[in-house]
């Protein structure tokens, strides 16, 4: 049975260039060939540790971090989307950048109603701050966020006007699951978070609004706050287990076993809630290299653009990036729910599909793409090495039947038979798999 018990290299289930690969995909972005090789050097305990150390980018990213404080003043939401994109092609730590996502989906915040592309860069940084830490320090960062406070009218909900709908999706949408709380648990935690407000970016607590009298919360009985009711949510059995299932649907497969939810559960709790640990023992488990899971998951409008600019070491501007994912259906900033985006099957329909493929097509053109780079880079001196770095890149060489003829066909000039050899690979089913 696959379990969570740490990864050993066997001669049947080797560390090899498909497994790196995967770790790699799985835990970010399709990586580049020298990640590849880098992770193969490495081993899978050395490349989890690295993914997991806390520290910073590079001198790049500082850059463009200034680049995107200068279009939040200037509230252009289309170009800091662009610009967030153009951040997770260029990181050194992946991981990180895909939390990020993951947790802009976790408490879809839309600025179709904020409004302000300031309060969602703000909003972003601290997802980006907390989300390895514990998640209950992040859960109440992100109830004090001025953008979460706008985008579930929390400053609606006053003392003897208790507004609901700011604790309902705390208990609902980011902490417990539907089902996991009662009705009085919903009116007593919005009592609980009257008074928490914002002004100017800002959090604060309206004293005069806050109701500090006595509340009953899953049964236990105190003058709580909303950072007590955060506490008593993340207490909750359920918490563990809606978390866990969330986090195997986005790193592992789209249906996980009920044993594997229970079991990253436990390893939630033996974390205190630490995300970084957690996944440690998820991205070094058994389940993460089982067969079953390969290729299992449909990847994501932003997995498949960041995707394919860091695995071709592509140059694109922002403004592409956006453009392409959000017609993808996936347009950050923007979730279409308080539920966010659902994923997996829903990425596909014959609209986005058609701009998945043309976006491949597009991503090796004279246009971005140049073939010489990769050539020289990785001392590529015949033909059949194109197309076999080609295969191994996009594919971790496991080659459908349908394509091996058409590869095997190609022919031209070094730089032609590369990019053929991709477009082909790029615009293939089994590519929109992660």
């Amino acid at each position: 049975m696959t379990s969570l018990a740490p990864y050993k290299p066997t001669r049947a289930n080797p560390w090899d260039r498909a497994h790196a690969a995967h770790l790699l995909r799985r835990s970010g972005f399709s990586p580049s060939e020298s990640e590849i090789l880098q992770a193969l050097e490495q081993g899978p305990v050395q490349t989890v540790r690295g993914m997991l150390e806390p520290g910073r980018d590079s001198p790049s990213h500082d850059e463009l971090d200034q680049l995107g404080r200068a279009l939040a003043v200037r509230d252009n939401i289309e170009s800091l989307r662009g610009w967030w994109l153009l951040r997770m092609c260029r990181t050194t730590r992946p991981l990180a950048a895909r939390m990020s996502v993951f947790w802009h989906n976790h408490f879809a915040t839309s600025n179709a109603k904020v409004r302000s592309a300031a309060l969602m860069l703000q909003q972003l940084r601290t997802l980006e701050r907390d989300g390895l830490g514990r998640f209950e320090d992040l859960l109440l960062a992100v109830a004090r966020d001025p953008a979460m406070i706008i985008w579930l009218d929390a400053e609606l909900n006053v003392k003897g006007r208790p507004n609901e709908n700011f604790a309902r999706e705390v208990l609902e949408l980011f902490s417990l699951g539907v089902g996991n709380y009662s009705e009085h648990d919903i009116r007593e935690a919005a009592r609980a978070f009257t008074g928490w407000q914002q002004r100017a970016g800002r959090f604060r607590v309206n004293s005069l609004a806050h109701d500090d009298g006595t509340k009953k919360v899953f049964g236990q009985t105190g003058r709580f706050d909303g950072a007590d009711v955060i506490r008593l949510a993340v207490e909750r059995p359920a918490c563990g287990r809606f978390l866990a299932g969330k986090l195997l649907r986005e790193f592992l497969c789209p249906e996980p076993p009920p044993e594997l939810v229970d079991a990253l559960a436990a390893a939630l709790r033996e974390n205190h809630f630490d995300i970084a640990n957690t996944l440690g023992v998820l991205l070094a488990s058994e389940a993460m290299f089982d067969a079953r899971y390969a290729r299992a998951r449909i990847k994501s409008p932003v997995e498949l653009v960041v995707g394919m600019v860091r695995s071709l070491e592509l140059h694109v501007p922002a403004s592409a990036l956006a453009s392409a994912s959000s017609q993808m259906g996936q347009r950050l900033f923007e979730p279409p729910s308080v539920k966010g985006w659902n994923g997996h099957r829903e990425w596909l329909n014959s609209a986005t599909m058609l701009v998945r493929l043309n976006t491949a097509t597009q991503a090796v053109s004279a246009e971005f793409f140049e073939p010489r780079t990769l050539i020289e880079r990785y001392e590529l001196n015949d033909a059949g090495r194109y197309i076999e770095f080609a295969q191994n890149l996009t594919l971790d060489g496991r080659v459908p039947d349908a394509l091996r003829r058409p590869l095997r066909a190609l022919s031209g000039s070094p730089a032609e038979v590369l990019r053929e050899a991709l477009r082909l690979l790029l615009t293939s089913p089994e590519y929109q798999m992660a």
